[in-house]
């Protein structure tokens, strides 16, 4: 069969191009695929506790066989993040880039009504209350910004439900292929014909959409490569996850769900705070083989802990001749890999100013109790440039005048936590490539989106685009 169009990547990108083609063009022949599970499918052993850490897989990297159940299949990443959805353009990706910031906002918040049609939250956060002022007035006084969004937080378990939903409906629209692995696009005079599969199946179509997420950013720069698509990356951002007491964070937590704050230090460079969990837990993820930290939190009071976790990431931009920034990242994260052999980290902030490694009996003794138990003692001094500590500190002492009690001495930092910006292909406004006719890019494998909302966006102006076309080119075989 040909399909009017191929969807590569199951994540949010590739979820509403499905879904809009649903929704627009019910006819039309659509295939979603991923080298992940179906929603059903997805589960971590080590978030379950089936094992302590990541299996080694069939290529003998660490993860599951056929890819990671956390960051791959239907939902992609973001199906078993907290779910928070940020309606603004102020963050959150680069689509403005290419659109204006209301059509950006307009396609956002179309995103958010779906969610709330399969069942997301009536409840959003008010950034604009008398109390956030406040909090912003504290901020600016010791050079932190804070950027303003409304937050609707979906939950881990909401969105896992409202994906399964959408899924529902999808497959009776859409063709799926789940645990298959794209090897190659096909292309023929400047024109995308189709795809061709890991298992050596052709699948041909005109139009092709590549939402591959972040773990199939290093695929979708060997294919630009390949077919001349030119790219371009500098930056990365490597840090830890921060985790303290619920009631440190409360203030922060009740009046703003999350609050991101950008700080510019001595040394030059910018740190940022990033998903915040309130109630939440910190968790692994496997990233090709490099294990993260990062962080989820439920809606419900009772699967909550008593800790919020959040991420702070000292943004990293380099200049020629060096152009791998992922691999720099992964580098960095594999030393703290290695150092807690296949685990990830775990240190007190009191251990990190005193310039000692933490041991097991000083968590213990901690006030903060970790509720990534998986995480071993020891010193990230040893992983993280010192540029990049530096900064962690700074910032966690400016923090400690927002929300005061975080840069008390029982504070835990997991690391290392890395957010890989993809190398950005050439691209029209349209998000179709310059080079290849009828292949489109999007989402954060693309490095355009960085969270749901952007990523949902992001697929669903790509869906229309290839629709309008697909339309014409029925109208101009009519008139023949």
């Amino acid at each position: 069969m040909k399909y009017d169009c191929i969807i590569v990547g199951a994540g949010p990108a590739g979820v509403f191009c499905a879904y809009e083609f649903m929704e627009k063009m019910p006819n039309a022949k659509i295939l979603l695929i991923d080298k992940g599970k179906n929603i059903y499918k997805r589960k971590c052993p080590v978030n379950e506790h089936l094992l302590e850490k990541c299996p080694v897989n069939r290529e003998g990297v660490s993860g599951c066989h056929p890819a990671c159940s956390i960051t791959n299949g239907f939902g992609g990443a973001g199906a078993f993040s907290d779910g928070k959805f940020n309606i603004t353009t102020e963050f959150g990706g680069w689509l403005t880039d290419y659109l204006d910031d209301n059509t950006v906002l307009e396609l956002i918040k179309y995103v958010d009504q779906i969610n709330l049609k399969y069942g997301a939250p009536k409840e959003i956060t008010n950034p604009t209350t008398d109390k956030v002022r406040e909090i912003e007035r504290r901020a600016l006084s010791v050079g932190l910004k804070l950027l303003r969004s409304q937050v609707r937080h979906l939950g881990t378990e909401n969105n896992l439900k409202i994906q399964a939903a959408i899924y529902e409906d999808l497959k009776d629209h859409v063709d799926m292929m789940f645990e298959t692995e794209v090897s190659d696009i096909l292309v023929t005079d400047g024109k995308v014909t189709g795809i061709a599969l890991k298992k050596g199946e052709i699948i041909d179509s005109d139009y092709v959409f590549l939402g591959v997420g972040r773990d199939g950013s290093k695929w979708l720069e060997d294919m630009c490569h390949k077919y001349n698509i030119h790219m371009t990356n500098n930056q990365v951002d490597v840090g830890v996850r921060v985790e303290t007491n619920d009631i440190v964070m409360e203030e922060i937590n009740s009046n703003l769900y999350e609050g991101k704050f950008i700080y510019r230090t001595s040394v030059g460079t910018t740190v940022r705070t990033f998903c915040s969990n309130p109630s939440g837990h910190v968790v692994i993820e496997n990233h090709s083989g490099t294990m993260l930290a990062n962080g989820h939190a439920y809606a419900s009071k009772e699967l909550g802990s008593h800790n919020t976790n959040f991420a702070l990431l000292v943004s990293h931009k380099f200049s020629d001749p060096f152009d791998l920034p992922n691999e720099y990242a992964h580098q960095v994260s594999r030393l703290a890999n290695e150092l807690s052999c296949g685990s990830i980290i775990v240190q007190r902030y009191g251990d990190i100013v005193r310039g000692r490694r933490s041991t097991q009996k000083r968590i213990d003794e901690g006030f903060v109790r970790p509720t990534l138990t998986e995480a071993v003692p020891g010193d990230l001094g040893l992983v993280l440039p010192y540029n990049t500590m530096k900064s962690i500190v700074e910032m966690i002492e400016a923090l400690d005048h927002v929300t005061p009690g975080i840069a008390n001495e029982h504070t835990l930092f997991y690391g290392v936590e890395a957010k890989f910006y993809s190398a950005r292909p050439e691209i029209k406004n349209n998000f179709e490539t310059k080079s290849v006719e009828g292949l489109y890019v999007g989402g954060d494998g693309a490095g355009l989106t960085r969270g749901l909302a952007q990523a949902g966006a992001n697929g669903v102006f790509v869906a229309r685009d290839i629709i309008k076309k697909l339309e014409n080119n029925s109208l101009d075989k009519g008139t023949e």
